[in-house]
This record gives C-alpha cells, structure tokens and sequence, in this order.
C-alpha cells in the first residue's frame, strides 16, 4: 500500500503531558537555595513531543495514550495539540475526573536538567485498536507506561505495521522484540544497566528479536545497529546546549521520519542528530520544531 492509502503516517501512542521549564543557576540543596531565572510552559510528554515535530514536517499524525484533566495543565496541552496542522487529536481522551501528568524540569546552564513527574501513573490509559492501527503506516510508542505499551505493539506488529519505540531497553519484555527500529538514550540505558557496554547490549536485544537500534550518547558519537548487527557512528554535529529537554524526541520524530523516506539506517540517524543539534542550541523560551530544510542542510541530504 502506498502513503496516500492511509488516513496516517504515523499513530503517535504513549505519553502526553506538560512541561514546566524552572531555569535556575544550579540545583538547590538543603542548604542552599536557588533562584530562578525563567519559567516557560510547553508540551510535554514522548508521544505529543514526537507527533508534534512530525506533522510539522509535514506527515499525518494522530495521537492517542493517557487521559489528560480538565485542569490548568489540561486546557493548556489541549490548547496546544489544537493549534498544530496535521494532528488528529479524536482520540485524546479528556475527563474533569483525571489530574493531567506534568514535569517540572529544572534546567541549569550546562543545558543538563532535573525532572520531577507528577501524576503519570495515575492518569486512564486509552487502548490503541486494530481500527485505528489499519489507518497509519507506522506506530511511534515509548516504553514509560504498562502492558498497554506492549499491546499497542502488538497490535501493530499484528498488522504488519512497523514499531519505532523509545527506551526499550529489556530484552525480556515484549516491547524490545515488537520494535522495528528502537531509539535508546545511553543515559536511560546506563542508569538500569550500569558498567554495560553498549554494543553488547544492542546485541542482545536483537538476539531477542529486536530489529535496528540507535543509541545515542548527547553530543558524543550516535552507535547505529543495523538489524543485521553492523555498528556505525554518526558523528553529532557541535552546537552549544541551551537546553537538552526534548532533544531526545526530536531525535526519534527525525529518525522515524527517515524511515518513512525510505532512507538507510545511517541516513536517518544522521538526520536526527543534525534535527535534535539544532533543536537544542535555541535560545532560552524559544520551543521550535528545526525547519525540515535546514535539517536537511546540515545533515547533507
């Protein structure tokens, strides 16, 4: 089946919240208080952060996971997937019944940050069907929930839809062998498996039933797994850090939409690192998707 077959590019399921961006000088301790610079707002969450550089660059999205409120962050999030072309927003569930999950992020000069969750596991989650799964050509789920994740995969896989996810990072959970393609941030990975080495570890997930894997590493070298299990490097491209919230769905909107171009694994790699370099070094309450061209620019395709 062709693009123009589907009602989607991509089915965008897991995670949508808010964030809560506190700039401070440096983390406070118990003895020693930090005051804040700036405070921004904006959408938050892997599944809404990915949907939304996605369709603006140009793909078809809809987007489903946990319920959001009707609170304060509720409306806003509402507010913002509203004002986004090309999100289809039906199946967002939304209920005065639910606290909407939120972060406040505190980030300090170097770009690096802290995050306090609020409210994720206590949010209903929304079951992604066959009806709705028929209707795209790919499904983009992260690993922050339950069985719904694996189910979600599930489905896809059962369609003969190809799964992208972030962070699976188990390889005896289900998500890892359900993914086509896994987007792996090495500090996610080093915190549940310290001292492991990483190519190793992409290794076993394959051995597992895992397809590619692209483990990225901030602004050090990307090591990209081809699902035959040929490493490569992609060299990221030298920026300043500003702010390093987000960098990592920016990555996994690029990557998957080099898939979706049809390019090779190195390819869509390089794309994504050249998109989260330029998503990161923004000045300070400026939250742009990169301009698809310029991406392109620098990535040199």
């Amino acid at each position: 089946m062709t693009a123009s077959n589907f009602d989607y590019d991509v089915i965008c399921y897991g995670t949508i919240s808010a964030d809560d961006l506190v700039y401070v000088p440096y983390l406070p301790t118990p003895r020693r208080d930090s005051q804040v610079q700036q405070n921004f707002q904006r959408l938050g969450g892997e599944a809404a952060a990915v949907a939304r550089s996605l369709s603006s660059w140009g793909l078809r999205v809809a987007i489903i996971g946990n319920a959001i409120g009707e609170d304060k962050w509720g409306r806003y999030i509402r507010s913002q997937l509203d004002s986004l072309p090309g999100i289809d927003t039906r199946y967002l569930v939304q209920s005065a019944d639910v606290r909407t999950p939120f972060c406040r992020i505190l980030v300090t000069p170097d770009g690096e940050r802290s995050i306090l969750g609020y409210w994720f596991d206590d949010a209903p989650k929304t079951a992604l069907t066959e009806e709705l799964m028929r209707q795209a050509r790919l499904l983009s789920v992260d690993v922050y929930g339950k069985e719904e994740r694996d189910e979600a995969a599930q489905t896809a896989r059962r369609l003969g839809r190809p799964v992208v996810s972030a962070d699976a990072i188990w390889p005896d959970y289900p998500l890892a062998h359900l993914s086509d393609l896994i987007v792996i941030s090495r500090d996610f990975l080093v915190g549940y498996f310290p001292g492991v080495y990483i190519y190793d570890h992409a290794l076993e997930l394959q051995r597992a039933g895992s397809g590619a894997i692209i483990i990225t590493h901030g602004q050090k070298p990307v090591l990209a797994v081809d699902r035959h299990g040929r490493p490569s490097y992609i060299e990221p491209f030298p920026v300043t850090a500003v702010d390093t919230t987000g960098a990592g769905d920016v990555f996994k909107a690029a990557a998957i939409y080099g898939h979706l171009q049809g390019w090779d694994l190195v390819s869509a790699a390089r794309f994504a690192c050249a998109a989260s370099s330029l998503y990161i070094a923004q000045p300070r309450g400026q939250d742009q998707v990169p301009n698809l061209r310029k991406v392109k620019e620098l990535a040199g395709l």
